[in-house]
């Protein structure tokens, strides 16, 4: 056993575990952690109930933390007109998209969106763009990001083609988004904006306030969130609870 663990857990388990006779109140830290390293030596099994207990105390902490951060951030989350839109823009059914033009979960998510999108017309998907997997990562999100704000109605056009490229370089970001069919001098000078950078930050920041550490996750507006690619079929019983 690790000392620093045991160090961590021993006064847990020993207020835990023990009922004090007076002669133990008295005891000291070293006598405490002998004590408790011969019971875990003799019954391994608290130790496995110990950190069981802990995990199921950090994950509702955590649900708890995300509860009241979709609360609070409902309105940047779900009524941010500066979001790209995949599906209905006036849908009924609305999910937060978080992605990264370079993460391979993203394209295989992206490919179940557009599937869902066909079979559901009150779907409208508001993408969180982030630039997480390196420079590449952000400059592509920089660019989807300035589409959202200069043409939106042209922003998933921009957001399939990116999202069809094994990898996406920067060097290859004018001609992606020429063929796309929008202005690509204009859109990537909009790209080094201040409010493109702020607009990044932002979804960063909300991306980290959720508690999320990895792409795609989706976030439906009763608090359900899907964290990782799932496939069609799941997804659209999910979109059925949504409607009921």
């Amino acid at each position: 056993m690790k000392p620093k663990l045991l160090t961590t857990l021993a006064p847990i388990l020993a207020l835990g575990l023990f009922s004090a006779t007076p002669a133990q109140a008295e005891m000291s830290a070293a006598e405490v952690k002998k004590l408790v390293r011969e019971t875990l030596l003799e019954q391994p099994e608290i130790l496995r109930e110990a950190i069981i207990k802990l995990e199921e105390k950090d994950q509702l902490a955590q649900q708890a933390e995300f509860s009241k951060q979709l609360k609070q951030q409902s309105s940047q989350l779900f009524a941010n007109k500066t979001d790209g839109i995949m599906g209905n823009p006036k849908g009924k059914i609305a999910m937060v998209y978080f992605t990264d033009y370079n993460c391979p979960y993203c394209r295989r998510m992206n490919e179940t969106l557009n599937t869902l999108i066909k079979d559901e017309p009150e779907l409208k998907v508001i993408v969180k763009d982030l630039g997480i997997l390196g420079p590449d990562s952000v400059q592509a999100a920089r660019l989807a990001l300035a589409a959202a704000q200069e043409a939106p109605r042209q922003y998933e056009e921009l957001h399939q083609a990116l999202m069809s490229q094994q990898r996406v370089k920067t060097a290859a970001l004018a001609s992606i988004t020429d063929k796309a069919g929008l202005d690509s001098k204009a859109l990537l000078k909009a790209a080094d904006s201040k409010q493109v950078s702020d607009k990044l930050n932002q979804n960063l920041s909300l991306f980290r306030s959720l508690g999320l550490n990895g792409t795609p996750a989706l976030v439906f507006t009763d608090g359900t969130l899907i964290p990782g690619a799932v496939d069609a079929a799941a997804l659209k019983d999910i979109l059925k609870k949504q409607k009921s």
